[in-house]
C-alpha cells in the first residue's frame, strides 16, 4: 500500500466516522437522549469509543490523529444532536397546534 491511498484510506475512514458521529448526534436529539465519545485503548491502540457502551466508533487510529479526530467526532455529534432537537421541538409544536 502506498502512502498516498493509506492517507486516502484515512480521510476516508474520518469523514465517515464524523457521518456516524453526526447521525447518531440527530438520533439521539430526536429521542432527547446525549451520550459522550472518549478515547480508549483497544486492542493495543487508541480508538475513538462512546463512552456508555464502550462501543468503537470505526478503527484504531495514529496517537497524532487520535486527539483531532475525537475532537471532530465530538462536534459533528454535537451538530447533529441540535439538529436532531430542532427538529423534535418543532415536532412538538406543531402537535401542540394541531386542533384535537
Amino acid at each position: 500500500m502506498s502512502v498516498q491511498s493509506a492517507v486516502s484510506d484515512s480521510n476516508a475512514w474520518g469523514e465517515a466516522a464524523m457521518a456516524k458521529a453526526a447521525a447518531l448526534g440527530r438520533r439521539d436529539g430526536l429521542l432527547g437522549r446525549p451520550r459522550d465519545f472518549t478515547l480508549a485503548e483497544v486492542e493495543g491502540a487508541l480508538t475513538v469509543v462512546e463512552t456508555e457502551q464502550q462501543a468503537p466508533i470505526g478503527r484504531p487510529l495514529l496517537a497524532s490523529q487520535s486527539r483531532l479526530l475525537l475532537a471532530a467526532v465530538k462536534q459533528c455529534y454535537v451538530a447533529g444532536y441540535h439538529h436532531g432537537g430542532d427538529v423534535r421541538r418543532e415536532q412538538q409544536r406543531r402537535r401542540a397546534a394541531t386542533p384535537a
